[in-house]
């Protein structure tokens, strides 16, 4: 007896499709595996210097040596005023650049005549070595934390800015168009369109601006300034306790990765239409 495809079961009709291995691992596992492999290149690290010597530890501190840095770092106390500076000049930089970034993209995106006006000079800005402005920015803002104030807030400025002026420029123009011819305003076209759209690439720029930002915080503190991690870094090294350099080095690489991943985390739980991509 034959069965009709007409019969047959809609399941047997749907072309069968593959899931890898590594997109069936729940999150517990992927944090294991991860675990894992920091585990070994530790343990690699500790046997390559430590016990086979083959780099001196003064220029390659073993991690034994680097968590006995911070945890010094953490008794003395010294660890928190420079961590206290760095996290008041970041935060305000990074939020000052964030805002900036958000408001000039949206403006810029959304009119194509100040877009071909301003692109020139934006792209000419940003060509621009934003770390050579280090000396003059010292004779702009003093000594105190303005200077590095200010390279985080070009650091995260720019990242911001350019992902949220591609993300209005991607917008599809036959949906506004169709939304007008249903009445919709102004207002509500860019609430309820060109915003959800522009979104994903808002989150990307100030991802990448938490990176950015940060490189823009060390090098600002490494050259002239008295307080902040990369001022302890500049200190430490000069004294060589490098294995102290190494956990502040590593404290912000930390800093970074954690900031990055918890704006993931929040991303995704206020914009459910991205799914489980990353973004």
């Amino acid at each position: 007896m034959t069965t009709s495809t007409a019969e047959a079961p809609a399941s047997a009709l749907r072309p069968a499709t593959r899931t890898s291995w590594v997109q069936r691992l729940t999150g517990r596992q992927r944090a294991a595996i991860v675990t894992a492999e920091v585990l070994i290149v530790l343990a690699l690290w500790e046997v390559i210097v430590t016990v086979l010597a083959l780099v001196s530890p003064v220029f390659l501190p073993p991690p034994s040596r680097i968590v006995q840095g911070f945890a010094d770092l953490v008794t003395t106390g010294e660890l928190w005023p420079h961590l206290g500076s760095s996290t008041t000049a970041y935060v305000i930089g990074y939020l000052l650049g964030a805002a900036a970034g958000v408001t000039l993209g949206l403006i810029i995106g959304g009119s194509s005549l100040i877009y071909k006006l301003s692109t020139p000079i934006i792209w000419s800005l940003y060509a621009t070595p934003w770390i050579a402005l280090r000396p003059l920015a010292t004779v702009w803002f003093g000594f105190a934390a303005g200077p590095i104030i200010f390279l985080v807030f070009i650091a995260s400025f720019y990242p911001v800015l350019l992902n949220t002026i591609a993300g209005v420029q991607t917008v599809n123009r036959s949906v506004i168009n169709a939304a007008r011819v249903f009445g919709a305003s102004r207002v509500e076209v860019f609430r309820k369109i060109a915003l959800p759209s522009t979104f994903p690439y808002v989150l990307t720029g100030l991802r990448h601006a938490v990176v950015i930002g940060m490189i823009g915080l060390i090098v600002g503190e490494l050259t002239g300034a008295s307080t902040g991690l990369g001022a302890l870094i500049t200190l430490k090294t000069s004294t060589f306790k490098t294995g102290q350099a190494f956990a502040v080095i590593i404290l912000t690489i930390i800093w970074t990765v954690g900031l990055s991943q918890l704006m993931n985390h929040i991303a995704k739980s206020r914009s459910p239409w991205l799914g489980r991509k990353e973004i």
